[in-house]
């Protein structure tokens, strides 16, 4: 699925409309198998339900592939929790 998600990005940069069929093609061949495992087929299934809105960008190249903004500035920022150095450092060897 990370695949699938760095496709959706280069798809921004050059978007054609066979592309677009591409990668909603493959995102049912992802989200609507059965794997057996009751939780794991409840997940893909939801997300498949969801297709519409994931997808959006294969309709509108322009906006951002997710939008949570407080995920961003902490990604970026690039800073941990002070105890969690700590703690990685009292076990390096």
């Amino acid at each position: 699925m990370k695949t699938l998600y760095v496709d959706l990005k280069a798809y921004r940069t050059d978007p054609t409309p066979r592309r677009a069929r591409e990668m909603r093609a493959r995102f049912d061949r992802i989200f609507l198998r059965t794997t057996g495992f009751a939780t794991l087929d409840r997940l893909l299934q939801r997300l498949h339900a969801n297709k519409t809105e994931l997808l959006m960008v294969l309709d509108h190249p322009e906006i951002p592939l997710h939008t949570n903004g407080s995920e961003n500035d902490i990604r970026s920022s690039g800073d941990q929790a002070p105890g969690q150095r700590r703690h990685q450092d009292r076990y390096r060897a």
